[in-house]
């Protein structure tokens, strides 16, 4: 999960909030047969760089992109309109609901929003589950939360993040929030895990070309190809496995998300 940059305002959803501050996220959908809420999707994964917000996996399709609002936009506990709130939403992907499933069998292979979808379904996770799970739209540029088993795939809380701060953390340390994170999101799933070795394995291939070139600039190559917007696929494995060259390419780029 990387941190999420939106562009600013004022765009259709902003426009829209203002104009009918109290209409609902169907009466945005339906505004002009659908053509702002097209323009609006467009917008978010623009500004993801085509990734989903969870799992960081790319999505080509349109009709494999979906908005998720972060906060459920059914509260009406506040004078807030969460519905309609560009802060609040998302681009998600399907989740692997459309894989082969004699390969990756579902539920156990589902991960992003359909795995949260369906833990709130058999209620062992609360619709509202803001602060259970780390917000792409709130988390810090720097440093990176997660780190790699190189092994297996799964992503894990880095070891040094514990001075971190973020917002209505419901558990006692950012470490617990991460792997909780991970756990709500399935994103140690097998078949995450297997996109992600398969980025460790292209990582491994371009070392060993460098080194029988005597290529000793060979990361800083790397962290010019592979952080650069348009986001590659599984931006944060890529991150990790760059390691301080990845970190001081995004500082010299006043990367912000």
């Amino acid at each position: 999960m990387k941190k999420i940059h939106k562009s600013l305002q004022p765009n259709a959803l902003t426009q829209y909030a203002g104009d009918c501050p109290q209409d609902n996220w169907d009466d945005f959908r339906s505004l002009n047969q659908g053509e702002a809420y097209q323009a609006i999707k467009c917008l978010i994964f623009a500004d993801q760089g085509g990734l989903c917000a969870f799992c960081e996996d790319e999505i080509n399709a349109a009709h494999k992109q979906r908005v998720e609002h972060f906060h459920p936009k059914s509260d009406k506990d506040t004078e807030d309109n969460w519905a309609l709130d560009w802060l609040n939403v998302i681009g998600v992907c399907i989740g692997g609901s459309d894989v082969d499933k004699s390969v990756h069998p579902l539920p156990a292979n589902l991960s992003c929003d359909a795995y949260k979808d369906h833990l709130i379904v058999k209620r062992k996770l609360d619709i509202a589950c803001e602060g259970y799970l780390l917000n792409p739209l709130k988390i810090p540029a720097f440093p990176c939360l997660f780190d790699l088993d190189k092994r297996t795939g799964e992503l894990k809380s880095k070891a040094d993040c514990g001075d971190v701060e973020i917002e209505n953390n419901c558990y006692g340390t950012v470490t617990e929030l991460v792997e909780k994170t991970i756990e709500y999101l399935n994103l140690n799933c097998d078949r995450l895990n297997k996109q992600r070795l398969a980025v460790l394995t292209q990582y491994n291939q371009e070392i060993k070309k460098a080194r029988i070139k005597n290529d000793r600039q060979v990361h800083t190559k790397l962290a010019l190809r592979w952080l650069q917007q348009k986001w590659l696929s599984f931006f944060t494995t890529r991150r990790i496995l760059l390691g301080e060259h990845a970190e001081n390419y995004l500082q010299n780029i006043n990367y912000t998300g």
